[in-house]
């Protein structure tokens, strides 16, 4: 991926599609962490402190991949601004939403994770919801997160 390239939502399968499937591609680092027996706290805040850099954020994408009714995805993030690519059918296969910031938000990282974490444990607040992000980092890398469940993630390096 070049390095002045930016990701968004059109494009965001076409770039990561085979990386997520696969798990590896040429010339990317990937790293797999493991935190299952972690309080949901410290697993929100390992997260963010691998992505604390704010000042040198180009863009952020996140892709959540939902199984809840629409309506109550749209009432958790009424106060972003998201695009919803496919809704939810009550079937095995995802509703889509991404969001797309310029700027690291603590506040969303926190809500969406929590919430994330929280519906394997059988806690409130919960959402049936799948989270994968990228990050581009002004002049330097990107990272792409793969969080899978309470038990961990994947991060690629790009």
């Amino acid at each position: 991926m070049k390095n002045n390239y930016i990701v968004n939502s059109e494009n965001f399968d076409k770039e990561f599609k085979t990386l997520l499937k696969n798990k590896n591609k040429k010339c990317v680092i990937k790293s797999k962490f493991d935190f299952e027996n972690v309080c949901v706290g410290k697993k929100i805040e390992l997260i963010k402190f691998l992505i604390s850099n704010k000042n040198l954020v180009g863009n952020i994408v996140y892709k959540i991949l939902f199984w809840e009714k629409d309506e109550i995805l749209e009432n958790c993030l009424a106060f972003w601004n998201y695009k919803k690519i496919k809704s939810y059918k009550n079937g095995i296969k995802p509703g889509i939403i991404f969001l797309e910031q310029d700027k690291i938000d603590t506040k969303f990282i926190d809500f969406i994770l929590l919430r994330h974490f929280n519906f394997e444990l059988a806690k409130e607040p919960s959402l049936n919801i799948k989270v994968q992000f990228f990050i581009k980092f002004n002049d330097q890398f990107s990272m792409l997160f793969d969080i899978y469940d309470d038990r961990g993630f994947y991060v690629y390096c790009l």
